[in-house]
């Protein structure tokens, strides 16, 4: 990670305190830290960075990446004569006494529907196709590719992969976390296409998962100050002499991946809801 240049560059940090003459920065080696691709010259000029990066994220929490459905579940399932219009008022009654859940479990939960049946009405009213997680295993060759602890928060399997294309299929059980996905494409570098999977299966597989070794993730609890993160994804990056450092978030969780290729090591910080700006959207 730290090593001589053979040209002159420029620390990416605005206020950079040690900027040189061209004739010093000729004569000296540089050094320097690679955060997402943008080079620093320093180990505090990279922390500055970082630090700045995760307030950036933390702010940004709490506004989900969603997109608005053009017709809401229950309307859908009664055009499509899954449910009739007493069912459907039985189900909003229910959800409207509870104070919460989600229409097509209180449907469920009458007996109108089977689980299969939502899944296949979420993935019309999202226009995503469902992916039979019940014939395919192939999310045990891909879902290392993102921390177990993401995977879970987000209720997300990536199902396939296709390393030509650097497209990653991920199945969702009732919601697509588009900002889980934003988040996919930049620490991976990837194309992402979400899908549905049955809500069942997905957490079925991430039970499965849950009892895999997690060897490349470290979950630094207890650090929530964004500068302290910012510390150690730093002691990090120096102890593994890292190429380069990724950082997004999501969900509560601010995601790291620090670069020595062929390896990485995904570093979360889980951060309180009181430190987040933004309250979540309430569920639809």
């Amino acid at each position: 990670m730290i090593k001589p240049e053979i040209f002159v560059r420029s620390c990416e940090l605005p206020d950079c305190p040690n900027r040189r003459g061209l004739w010093r920065a000729l004569l000296e080696p540089q050094r320097g830290y690679s955060l997402e691709g943008r080079w620093y010259c320093s180990p505090e000029c990279f922390e500055n960075a970082a630090t700045l990066a995760i307030r950036k994220l933390i702010a940004g929490m709490g506004r989900p990446l969603t997109k608005p459905h053009r017709v809401p579940l229950g309307l859908l399932m009664l055009s499509r004569g899954l449910v009739d219009d007493e069912q459907l008022k039985k189900a909003l009654r229910a959800q409207k006494e509870s104070g919460g859940g989600r229409v097509g479990e209180w449907l469920r939960h009458i007996g109108a529907v089977s689980e299969e049946q939502v899944t296949r009405a979420l993935g019309l009213q999202s226009s995503a196709a469902v992916f039979p997680l019940e014939r395919s295993k192939r999310y045990l060759e891909c879902a290392h590719m993102v921390p177990f602890h993401l995977l879970e928060a987000a209720e997300m399997i990536p199902v396939h992969h296709l390393p030509a294309s650097r497209h990653l299929y991920v199945a969702f059980g009732d919601r697509i976390n588009h900002s889980a996905l934003f988040a996919l494409e930049k620490m991976l570098m990837c194309r992402t296409e979400p899908c549905l999977a049955v809500k069942s299966l997905i957490q079925r597989a991430l039970e499965e998962l849950r009892r895999q070794p997690q060897e490349m993730e470290t979950l630094a609890a207890g650090i929530a100050d964004p500068q302290k993160m910012a510390g150690t994804i730093l002691d990090h990056a120096e102890t593994q002499a890292a190429a380069d450092v990724r950082i997004s978030g999501f969900d509560g969780y601010i995601w790291a991946r620090v670069l020595s290729p062929p390896s990485h090591t995904d570093l979360l910080f889980q951060i309180p809801r009181t430190s987040r700006t933004v309250p979540s959207e309430p569920a639809k």
